[in-house]
Order: structure tokens, then C-alpha cells, then sequence
């Protein structure tokens, strides 16, 4: 952008010298096309001054004017051109920096979102699994305690002391005594 304006202002300041210029070197050939003698009598230098090139007063050299208020015209263009361009450039610059401004605060703000809802997801999943973990230790409470019981129930069950046998005889006994 600086270096914009600097080319701006530069070319602002050649333009209006050298529209300065041609404004001077036009008024001074229009001036000098009109010039006339002043003195009323003939001057001794007058008699010694003939050929071509003396006659009159002088006029400027008419013909080669036009070319350099002709290259002073092209060379004004050539500002107009810079000056003209170099605004257009600065109005595309900062349109592109307007669109580019937009785009990346709205990109950042769908992050920052994004950022807060992954944040309340990430503290939903730990309270959940602060939750699951308290259940889980609550069911391996429930299996120590029922292992515990099934340890307890064991020897009335597996080991009861006696012999398929014996077993056998003590129920057949009891089947009499019940009977009887």
C-alpha cells in the first residue's frame, strides 16, 4: 500500500510538472509567433545581420515546438496512465485484503466454535466415563461379594467329608427312618 501511494504521489507531482511545463512552452510559442519589431529606426546591426534567419523579430523555432510539446504530451500520458493504474491496483488490492479479511474471520470463528463444542463433547465423555467407572466398581463390589458367598457355600457342597458310598447309605437310612 505504501508503495502505492509513493508511486501515486510521485506520479501525481510529474504530472502536474510537466502539465505545467507544456503550459509554459505553448503560451511562450503562442507569444513568440506574434512578436514584432520594436525599434522604429534601423539599427547599424541591421546592415551588418542579412541573410536568412534576420529578417523580423524572433518567432521561436515554430516546427521543432510541436515536437517537444508532442513528447511532453506522451510523457504527461504516461502519468495519467501510471496514476490511473496504480489507483485501479490499489482498489483491486484492497478489495482482494476486504475478501481475504472476511473469509479468515469467518474460517476463525467456525474453528473457535468448533474448538468450543469439541471442548463441551471432551467434558460430556469424561463425566460419562467418571460415571461408567463408578458403576463398574460397583458391579465388581457386587461379583467379590458373590464369590465370597459361593466360597462360603463351597464346603457344604464339594466337600462334605464322606464317600459316594456313605453317602448313599446315610440318605437310604434317612428314606427308612422317614418311612417308618
Amino acid at each position: 500500500k505504501s508503495s502505492n501511494l509513493a508511486d501515486i504521489k510521485t506520479a501525481n507531482e510529474g504530472l502536474k510538472a510537466v502539465t505545467e511545463a507544456i503550459m509554459i512552452l505553448k503560451t511562450f510559442y503562442k507569444e513568440a509567433a506574434k512578436a514584432t519589431v520594436l525599434a522604429q529606426r534601423a539599427s547599424p546591426v541591421d546592415e551588418d545581420t542579412t541573410g536568412p534567419g534576420f529578417e523580423g523579430a524572433y518567432r521561436g523555432k515554430q516546427p521543432a515546438s510541436k515536437g517537444i510539446i508532442g513528447l511532453l504530451e506522451v510523457i504527461k500520458s504516461d502519468f495519467s496512465r501510471t496514476v490511473r493504474k496504480t489507483n485501479q491496483a490499489e482498489k483491486e488490492a484492497a478489495a482482494a485484503f476486504v475478501e481475504f479479511d472476511r473469509s479468515s474471520r469467518a474460517d476463525i470463528a467456525g474453528k473457535e466454535t468448533k474448538l468450543a463444542l469439541d471442548g463441551e463433547d471432551l467434558r460430556s465423555t469424561d463425566g460419562s466415563i467418571a460415571t461408567k467407572m463408578q458403576d463398574m466398581q460397583a458391579n465388581m463390589d457386587l461379583v467379590d461379594a458373590a464369590i465370597k458367598e459361593v466360597e462360603a457355600l463351597k464346603p457344604m457342597c464339594i466337600d462334605t467329608g464322606m464317600s459316594y458310598a456313605e453317602r448313599v447309605a446315610k440318605r437310604e437310612a434317612e428314606v427308612q427312618a422317614l418311612r417308618k
